[in-house]
């Protein structure tokens, strides 16, 4: 996959599972990507991914719940040379805002918003927790400054189909996100992929008829697409892959997914 060359993006959107620290930070140093959303960053694996980013100026957005006496994890972005990491910080008023990391990024001299977030999962934070979350996810890309890519930890759909009129959620908040009426302009560009290449969709449909699109996690044995890349109208969809044995050979247990994103205004 092409790297900002020809005014294309490629970009990483990972939960790499930090708190089984094995080699996580080598398989994202191996792929080609520009820009990588990563989810559950620890503390004992930060050094690790903020130097696959390069040297200098160029790597790593702190997430400051993660010093002190924070939170042990985090997301992040990561960004290659060639990428100016211009600032970063994370979504304030949410129930768990180290799951919801926003950057903003300079390619060639244009600003983009890339953000890593992670829905926080139900079980544990009950459904209002999960709710708001996702709602503050949704009011902020409806309001989106610019240009956005997202990389995102879903923890949904319950059960996704082949039609997104067809994906059932674990609560009304998820359809505003992603669902068919969502409040913003993003596209899961691994859908609109699909759109653009009939024979795959196709292939994929007698596979699997009742779903899901690809396989990025596996709840209680049963097979998910959890893990997606978002992103605004302002780019065209080149490609989409899922790295799902190498990101478990790796520790982690969720796929990688990386997509190509090339810009219309070019």
């Amino acid at each position: 996959m092409s790297g900002t060359a020809g005014s294309c993006l490629t970009v990483v959107d990972w939960n790499v599972n930090g708190f089984v620290h094995r080699n996580q930070a080598a398989l994202l140093a191996g792929l080609e990507w520009d820009v990588a959303c990563l989810q559950e960053v620890t503390r004992t694996s930060w050094e690790e991914f903020r130097a696959v980013g390069g040297a200098g100026d160029v790597a790593f957005g702190y997430l400051p719940p993660l010093a002190g006496t924070g939170p042990r994890y985090g997301c992040a972005v990561v960004v290659r040379q060639g990428v100016e990491l211009v600032d970063f910080g994370v979504l304030r008023d949410v129930p768990s805002p180290e799951r919801a990391a926003v950057a903003e990024v300079r390619i060639d001299g244009r600003r983009l918003w890339v953000a890593s977030w992670a829905a926080p999962p139900g079980v544990t934070w009950g459904r209002a927790g999960k709710g708001r979350q996702v709602e503050r996810f949704a009011a902020w890309l409806r309001d989106r400054p610019g240009p956005t890519v997202v990389g995102i930890d879903r923890n949904a759909p319950m059960w996704e189909r082949h039609v997104l009129a067809d994906d059932e959620w674990w609560n009304a908040h998820e359809a505003l996100l992603y669902g068919v009426h969502r409040v913003h302009d993003l596209r899961d560009t691994y859908r609109e992929y699909l759109a653009g290449h009939p024979e795959l969709a196709a292939q994929l449909r007698a596979k699997r008829p009742d779903g899901p699109l690809a396989v990025t996690h596996t709840r209680r044995g049963i097979e998910c697409r959890y893990d997606a890349i978002y992103a605004s109208p302002d780019f065209a969809v080149a490609g989409v892959d899922h790295l799902w044995d190498e990101a478990r050979q790796a520790g982690s247990d969720h796929a990688l997914v990386r997509a190509v994103l090339c810009s219309r205004s070019s």
